[in-house]
């Protein structure tokens, strides 16, 4: 336990001392997934293709990306917004309608708090390696309860992708424009709007998985973020074991109420991974030493104060101590004392 106490020191102290590279680095790898996939939709207009076609979607990824790591966050929400609306372009009044969504997403939520709003992207990266039930538990240990809110959106945009997909494939019920004149594009584009606000309205209200998932979300994050906060012995690891309860529970609601649903042994399963997980992070953010915790009581003029001191545990290398052996100079013997001749004593001068 010790050796992994001291690789977790030294891991921890090497990303405080190379965090101004590291943190542009995950934002440039971050940049890359979500541009890679949004280059991955593929729906372009006829005009745009020629023009797609002379880069290579990994270039293109990975100029977004850079472009996103230097911007602002807000700056960087519009370059996603335009770069969905460009692949979404072969059916415009699909484009039109995702550019709506998105930047009444950007100008009511995403602009005034972009912090929280890159919870968004987290949420459905997480969708996409299939741990969706780790964002949750991690918002209610770090984050405040506000952070619901990109949360769900976050559920709610990885709902619709697949919608929106099936609509601007060939053969939708949502016609083509792309053949189209710009005069009569403005002339049947209210009637395109109509028909495909009905026809996702229709896809939205029919399905009701990602409401329960965002409830069930939701209610994770508040026990996880109310427990967590607790003054009690290891109320971090008992938060994240009842986020994980609280998570299977609802997801069993969930899948009663509605016919059909999530697969419980799935959710089961994906739930106690992601509790790993979740105390994989924890333990690399603190460790708690409660056997040498105290309470420390005092007061001032105006208010009494009771405050408990819990230690962090903090592992360093063991030194190793080198001891410098010099030789052993040899034993010299004394050098002799010379003698001098002892004069004889002068006599005595008799008395007169």
């Amino acid at each position: 336990m010790e050796q992994i106490l001291i690789i977790r020191e030294f891991i921890v102290k090497f990303f405080k001392r190379y965090e101004a590279f590291i943190l542009p680095t995950l934002k440039f790898l971050l940049g890359f997934f979500v541009f890679s996939s949004i280059l991955s939709i593929g729906h372009v207009h006829e005009a745009i293709e020629p023009l797609m076609a002379e880069f290579s979607p990994v270039l293109l990824s990975m100029l977004f990306s850079l472009l996103f790591t230097i911007m602002p966050m807000n700056m960087g929400w519009l370059l996603i917004i335009f770069s969905i609306t460009a692949q979404f372009s072969a059916n415009i009044e699909i484009a039109i309608a995702v550019f709506l969504f998105l930047l009444f997403v950007f100008v009511f939520y995403a602009r005034m708090a972009p912090k929280e709003s890159i919870l968004i992207l987290f949420t459905i990266i997480a969708f996409q390696f299939n741990v969706p039930y780790l964002i949750p538990i991690i918002v209610g240990l770090y984050l405040p309860i506000t952070a619901i809110i990109p949360i769900t959106f976050g559920v709610f945009v990885n709902a619709q992708f697949p919608i929106v997909s099936g609509h601007i494939a060939p053969g939708s019920v949502v016609g083509d424009m792309s053949d189209m004149e710009i005069a009569e594009i403005l002339t049947e584009l209210p009637e395109a709007l109509t028909a495909v606000y009905d026809t996702l309205m229709r896809s939205v209200t029919g399905s009701n998985d990602w409401i329960f998932t965002a409830v069930v979300f939701a209610m994770v994050i508040v026990l996880v973020h109310f427990v967590s906060r607790l003054a009690i012995d290891y109320a971090r690891e008992i938060a994240i074991v009842l986020g994980c309860v609280m998570n299977i529970f609802g997801f069993i609601v969930a899948v009663l109420a509605v016919d059909g649903g999530a697969n419980i042994g799935a959710v089961i399963g994906l739930t106690i991974l992601c509790g790993i997980l979740a105390g994989v992070v924890r333990f690399f953010d603190s460790i708690l030493d409660y056997q040498r915790a105290e309470s420390v009581v005092f007061e001032d003029d105006n208010n009494h104060y009771h405050v408990r001191i819990v230690p962090k545990v903090v592992m360093t290398k063991p030194q190793r101590v080198v001891k410098r052996i010099r030789p052993q100079e040899p034993l010299t013997e004394p050098e002799p004392q010379r003698e001098f001749p002892v004069l004889p004593p002068k006599q005595e001068e008799e008395n007169e």
